[in-house]
């Protein structure tokens, strides 16, 4: 099998990526009309999710999502003109929609649990700054793309490992702060356990604990060059690159995506002018004996195919001349 294959990706599926990785300015559909009932009570319109507004808290329950607010009507959503500081969202609200609560300054804590769908990071977006996020265990829902799961828990998890406002995550136990910490790297910043006295529940700390980095791809020895800067990322990344990855992931198993970038004098290169090999670090937890590993990269229009050339358990070698763009790491 030659180790790199190029793959033309379908026109349609390259018209959905360029699509979902432009900025969307959504506008809500027919029927998904907030109802004042008076007395801080809201209620969407055809469904039971309602929303109250009282005593320094929005709370929304009932059964179903909280949908897209359009970014040119926010106040269209009840809950757009409060200075409340705390927003409980109910476990069984099944996501948030985009724009759902940008902008909303004074919003300093917000409770959700593992079973809520995070749509698009922007539902948060300027919301105040160092907020604290409390994550109740719920269980997960999950959404499949192809053969490739992805759950409301992971949601959460690639809204939290860029951490722009400075957030704070509190978990149930310890745990699962370290799960939720560890589920990318650089790691997750500011994640507590309830138990843990440094827990900060009003004043989030300037230099909390996370944004560890752990190098995890190298030029491999074979043309080792120490004039080139080689770095990656575990990072969960968007709905369009999932797409891509199904639709040639073929009977491999998904395993975990990342992205690399390759730099010399300080120049980030997307090309090479001939092939290098990289060796990448596999994940403990993937490692497993008689498994094999291939990476799936997306390129300009190609999704590109790469086989393992090294012969060790723990790592995949593998040749490109395209080497800083986003992974998925598949095995079988």
């Amino acid at each position: 099998m030659k180790n790199n294959l190029r793959k033309i990706l379908a026109a349609a599926l390259v018209a959905a990526m360029v699509f979902i990785m432009m900025p969307v300015m959504t506008t809500q559909a027919a029927g998904e009309t907030w109802v004042s009932a008076g007395n801080g009570w809201h209620y969407l319109q055809g469904t039971d999710v309602k929303v109250q507004i009282a005593n320094n808290m929005i709370r929304i329950s009932g059964t179903g999502s909280i949908p897209d607010c359009d970014y040119w009507k926010l106040y269209e959503c009840p809950w757009h003109t409060s200075s409340c500081e705390y927003l409980m969202i109910d476990s069984t609200i099944t996501s948030i929609g985009k724009y759902a609560f940008y902008g909303m300054e004074n919003i300093k804590n917000v409770f959700i649990s593992t079973s809520t769908f995070i749509e698009d990071r922007n539902a948060f977006q300027g919301i105040a700054y160092k907020p604290v996020f409390r994550i109740t265990d719920e269980g997960e829902t999950t959404r499949m793309i192809g053969t490739i799961p992805y759950t409301s828990y992971d949601s959460i998890k690639a809204f939290a490992q860029s951490n722009s406002m400075g957030a704070a995550y509190i978990l149930d136990d310890n745990k699962k702060a370290a799960a939720f910490q560890e589920s990318v790297n650089p790691t997750i910043c500011n994640v507590y356990s309830a138990s843990d006295e440094k827990a900060p529940w009003t004043n989030v700390d300037d230099n909390g604990n996370g944004n560890v980095a752990t190098p995890i791809c190298r030029l491999a020895a074979s043309n080792a060059d120490p004039s080139y800067k080689v770095s990656a990322q575990i990072r969960y990344q968007g709905e369009a690159c999932y797409q891509a990855y199904a639709a040639f992931i073929e009977d491999y198993t998904f395993g975990v995506t990342f992205n690399l970038v390759v730099e010399k004098n300080q120049k980030v290169l997307n090309y090479t002018d001939t092939q290098m090999q990289y060796t990448f670090t596999i994940p403990n937890q993937l490692r497993q004996a008689g498994r094999s590993f291939r990476l799936l990269a997306i390129g300009s229009g190609v999704v590109n195919i790469y086989d393992d050339l090294d012969t060790v358990d723990g790592t995949i070698t593998f040749a490109t001349n395209a080497p800083t763009t986003a992974y998925a790491l598949v095995y079988k």
